[in-house]
């Protein structure tokens, strides 16, 4: 589970009952707006190794297991956790640490705090716009990432009459990931906030339910970026 722009407590993230928590450390020189949930029950199975970065707004996490995650041949899983917003002329996560090449399988989860073709093609956008968006959607193509959310499907509906619903919460899987990709869902109940929490489902074949058992995919990303909890 991915929170971004977290409330805090003594520059810590919420704690959550069977969850653990991993986030940025708490510098002087910046707070941590990124954290990532893991049951319990999954760290009983895998490793889990988070990556942080020089600031608060984006971290990664390592999931490993010898066995295999998604197949044999694949012991590694990577998830980013990104809150992409502008600091002045650039942004606090830079489009070089978000998409790298990974022959491994690798989700990036961002609340990108701005609009492209790609994600709202029913949106008219500025030049200026396009401009900002156009270095990550370039280089995650570059480097083989493929957008998961539905075009044209919001992700944040703002409490407001002046600004309509946007798609600014977006998913990429690299080359490694896609063939197990299952499902996106941004119909989950309103959290109360103005970002909705979005489940992405991926099929693992290692853990393929015994005859009888109600469903064979694994839950193992979801981010809810919202502006304070429920």
């Amino acid at each position: 589970m991915a929170l971004k722009d977290i409330p805090l407590w003594k520059n810590c993230p919420p704690v959550f009952c069977n969850y653990k928590c991993f986030f940025p450390p708490a510098p002087d020189s910046y707070k941590p707006r990124v954290a990532t949930y893991v049951h319990e029950r999954l760290l009983t199975l895998i490793s889990v190794l988070p990556l942080v970065f020089e600031s608060g707004n984006l971290m990664a996490v390592n999931f490993h297991s010898p066995e295999g995650l998604l197949d044999t041949s694949h012991n590694l899983v990577r998830l980013y956790n990104a809150y992409c917003i502008p600091s002045g002329h650039i942004r606090l996560v830079s489009h070089l640490d978000l998409f790298s090449w990974h022959d491994f399988p690798t989700l990036v989860l961002v609340d990108f705090n701005s609009h492209h073709s790609t994600s709202d093609p029913n949106r008219l956008l500025s030049d200026y716009n396009q401009f900002k968006c156009s270095p990550y959607f370039d280089r995650a193509a570059a480097h083989l990432f493929s957008l998961l959310n539905t075009p044209g499907v919001y992700t944040m509906f703002l409490f407001t009459t002046n600004h309509r619903p946007a798609g600014l919460d977006l998913s990429f899987a690299n080359s490694a990931l896609l063939p197990y990709f299952s499902s996106y869902n941004p119909s989950l109940p309103p959290p109360g906030l103005d970002h909705t929490a979005l489940t992405i489902i991926l099929s693992t074949p290692l853990l393929k339910p015994r005859p009888g058992a109600l469903t064979g995919n694994t839950q193992i990303g979801i981010t809810s970026p919202p502006s304070s909890l429920p």
